[in-house]
């Protein structure tokens, strides 16, 4: 399954008064499922936007986030880890704007982690505690912008690591309903 576009999701969310959070929103789904692979959605949007009035989202944006949920459900249980990330395309904005992007989907799993209960990092596995340390600070990226090559080499490097870190996060906070959820 999917992802919905970038741009039509934040459309969608721009028309609610959202803003422009698809990246933080999809972060904070995929934290929520990494931790609890049954966790509601209806919760995620109540917790992101407490004052969004659920009658003012029309049909076709309740069936966007539907849609975008079961993607998000999918890919983290994915036995062959096609997660992939919603940020803004390569060719649809500067390098600055897809690392502030990077940043606020890392800001959104680490919110989405903590919703759905994580609540100690010292509890966890080494890794797993050095990875959300990693992607704490990922999430304070401002970006930078010189058209130098190594800088997209970099950032897309670092979007492979998130990714990846992601799908490792989810393995060892839910090893089991993992492996069941893939069978």
């Amino acid at each position: 399954m999917s992802l919905p576009a970038y741009e039509e999701l934040n459309e969608a969310l721009r028309q609610l008064d959202f803003g422009e959070r698809a990246s933080e929103l999809h972060g904070f789904l995929c934290g929520v499922v990494a931790l609890d692979i049954a966790y509601p959605l209806g919760s995620s949007i109540t917790t992101l936007a407490p004052d969004l009035r659920q009658d003012a989202m029309n049909e076709q944006f309740t069936q966007t986030l539907d849609c975008l949920y079961d993607a998000v459900r999918q890919q983290m249980t994915d036995p062959v880890l096609q997660l992939e990330l919603l940020i803004p395309e390569e060719n649809s904005v500067n390098l600055s704007a897809r690392v502030k992007a990077l940043g606020s989907w890392c800001d959104g799993f680490l919110f989405g982690l903590a919703n759905a209960g994580l609540r100690e990092r010292s509890d966890l596995p080494e890794d797993t505690s050095e990875i959300l340390l990693d992607l704490t600070r990922i999430s304070q990226l401002q970006g930078a912008d010189t058209g130098d090559e190594d800088e997209e080499s970099s950032f897309n490097e670092l979007l492979e690591y998130v990714r990846m870190s992601a799908l490792l996060v989810a393995e060892e906070l839910q090893p089991i309903k993992m492996s069941t959820e893939l069978q």
